[in-house]
This record gives structure tokens, C-alpha cells and sequence, in this order.
């Protein structure tokens, strides 16, 4: 199987879709970054724009007030 593979030129890059709760996960945890991906079309990215909006709202707010950060 392995030799069937080197007839056939490696992808530039894996097409997969994932639904917009498990990557805001992976974000806030660190586990993938802005720059890991870039969004097909038009709808993708205006739901990653607000889920990256929303994810450093939150971090601005826990910053500025100690008490949520207890």
C-alpha cells in the first residue's frame, strides 16, 4: 500500500469541514491559531471573524476584572 502512495504527488493541504463549537475549542486552548487555516468562503469567515471576536472580548473582559479571574 505504501508504494501506491509515491506514485501520487503529496497535497498542499487537507479540505475538511468542522463545526464552528470545535474550533472555537481548539482556539481558546491554543491548540490551533488564526494563521493554521484560512476559511473557503464567504459564510465560513464571517462565522470565524465573529468567533474570534467573541473569544478576545472574553479574554478583555477576565483581564480587566480580577474577580472573574478567581
Amino acid at each position: 500500500m505504501k508504494n501506491l502512495f509515491s506514485f501520487f504527488r503529496k497535497p498542499l493541504a487537507v479540505k475538511l469541514a468542522i463545526s464552528p463549537d470545535v474550533l472555537a475549542t481548539l482556539v481558546e486552548k491554543g491548540q490551533i491559531h488564526a494563521t493554521d487555516f484560512r476559511c473557503l468562503d464567504l459564510g465560513s469567515k464571517q462565522i470565524v471573524w465573529k468567533m474570534f471576536l467573541s473569544l478576545a472580548k472574553l479574554k478583555i473582559n477576565n483581564s480587566t476584572n480580577p474577580l472573574k479571574q478567581q
